[in-house]
Parts: structure tokens; sequence; C-alpha cells
């Protein structure tokens, strides 16, 4: 997985609530141990505030966030789980529409994007999330692609940008795809969820 970027100052007001509320358990704990009169021993330390905001920032990471993100309170979208749906390319004029998957494995931070199609398979490199737009909210991200095994010679590794919109009550990824030089095409994504991972 790698990191992915947003268009707010979301995460930032995130890590100082964090922070703050690292503040309080790490006092609070201290003064626990203290009004019952319990010293820990010399090989153990009490936690500190950077022991509970480690803690804090796991947990939000990889499983707080999809609640808070469910309920609006976070504004980055839950991307998480398998997206099935076709391709359009101008390789054959958009006129045969291919089957594909779009995996997506995601936490607060970070974020993988995998699409299997017939003859190729590809991987994000780095990704965008935009949340402030009049249309909604976009997923951008380049990718490489590699070719399977037995498909035409012509075809090569290349890279490639993908820039979809999420319609988030229909649960869709609808976009366009544009590949690097050496393969010079472009077309259509039409995805809908049909498996979410928790």
């Amino acid at each position: 997985m790698h990191p992915y970027s947003i268009d707010t100052e979301e995460r930032k007001n995130i890590w100082l609530c964090l922070a703050i509320i690292s503040i309080v358990l790490s006092w609070g704990f201290y003064r626990i141990l203290d009004s019952y009169h319990i010293s820990l021993p010399w090989w153990i330390e009490s936690p500190s505030v950077l022991f509970f905001y480690g803690l804090l920032f796991i947990v939000f990471d990889k499983w707080a966030w999809k609640f808070f993100s469910k309920i609006g309170i976070i504004k980055i979208p839950n991307l998480t789980g398998e997206w099935t749906g076709h391709l359009r390319s101008s390789f054959d004029e958009h006129g045969t529409p291919v089957k594909v998957t779009l995996k997506i494995f995601q936490t607060w931070t970070r974020i993988r994007i995998l699409l299997d199609a017939e003859q190729s398979w590809s991987q994000s490199e780095t990704a965008y999330v935009t949340l402030n737009t009049p249309e909604g909210k976009y997923l951008y991200y380049q990718y490489m692609n590699e070719p399977k095994m037995l498909v035409a010679k012509t075809m090569s590794i290349h890279h490639g940008t993908a820039k979809l919109l999420l319609d988030e009550k229909q649960d869709t990824l609808v976009g366009e795809y544009y590949s690097g030089r050496d393969r010079q095409n472009y077309g259509s994504l039409d995805l809908k969820r049909s498996t979410m991972h928790i």
C-alpha cells in the first residue's frame, strides 16, 4: 500500500485531536495510579503521550475512520472492496465492453488499487482523492499496467492515469483512463461495488 493525498485540512485536524486525547489519557492514567497509591516497578515505564498517540493512530488509521466516515464526521470516502463492471477502450473505438474487477485496499492514510482485466492487470503507484468539487468526490490514481501471459506481443508494460467519480448513493465509480505514451489509448470505466472489505 502507498500513501494518498486529499484536498482538505481534515487529516491535520484529526492528528491534533488524537494528540489532545493522548495527553488526556496519559494524564488520566497517571492520576489513577496516584489515587490508588500504585507505584510501578522501576523496570516498567508509565505509558507516555507518544504511546497513547501511537495506539490511537493505529486503531483510527485501520478501523475507526471507517465508522466516522460512514456517519459523516470524516469526509474521506471508504472505497475498500471489490468493484466490478466494464471498460471500453479507444483501441477498438469503444466498441466492445471488457469485464474488469477493481480491488481497493484502503486505510485512512494509505491505499492500493488493483485492476484485473481479460488481457492485463494494473496496480496503483500514487493516488489522490478530491473531496470538494461540485460533481462529488473523485479518485485519481496513476498505475502501472502489465500484460498477462499469452496475449498479443504488441502489448507491453506501460503507465497511465485514471479519474473516477464516486457516487456514494449508487455505490459506483465512473470515469476515464489514459494510458502512457507507449500505448496512447484512452477509455472509460463503469464500476459498481459488489463487496466491501472490513
